[in-house]
């Protein structure tokens, strides 16, 4: 999979130059994930994370008021996590299309927590950026990201389980 995906930049370069267009996005390689957009960050977190939203923007607000949001997991170690959205899905399917939550990193989305954030919580507020390959893991759902999950002050709600439909990428 990663020879290909070296190959289709390869490629998109290529033809890049023999049209003299602007430089196409490169690959981005951050630990052993491969994002599908470059980092030209107008998002205040680091690198490794201001990629997840599309094309690196992210608005940082301090809520006034507390507020909903929900988290997919599917086991104890992804259960409270750090990115969560205001999307409302009622499939797996729907949650790794939409979230772009790539197999290989182990959330199956087959569970939904209600996660209510307290009055003066920062978040940074975006659009998910797609995963390669990006026909699998197309994003555009909404992403908020917390600093710190295990704030006591935020309330976890277990939620119910998801229409399970089977997911397969090419």
């Amino acid at each position: 999979m990663k020879l290909q995906s070296a190959s289709v930049s390869i490629g998109l370069s290529v033809l890049s130059n023999l049209f003299s267009v602007a430089p196409l996005p490169s690959l981005q390689f951050n630990s052993s994930r491969v994002f599908a957009q470059d980092a030209t960050s107008s998002c205040p977190l680091p690198e490794a994370i201001a990629v997840t939203f599309l094309n690196s923007q992210c608005q940082e607000v301090k809520l006034k008021k507390q507020k909903t949001f929900y988290r997919y997991y599917s086991s104890t170690e992804n259960k409270y996590g750090r990115y969560l959205t205001t999307d409302r899905y009622k499939t797996n399917l729907e949650v790794i299309r939409n979230l772009a939550l790539n197999q290989e990193w182990g959330n199956k989305a087959t569970t939904i927590l209600r996660v209510t954030l307290p009055a003066g919580t920062t978040i940074y507020q975006g659009i998910v950026a797609p995963q390669t390959p990006t026909k699998c893991y197309p994003g555009g759902g909404q992403q908020t990201f917390i600093q710190d999950s295990k704030d006591p002050n935020i309330k976890w709600v277990e939620g119910k389980n998801l229409i399970i439909e089977s997911f397969s990428c090419p």
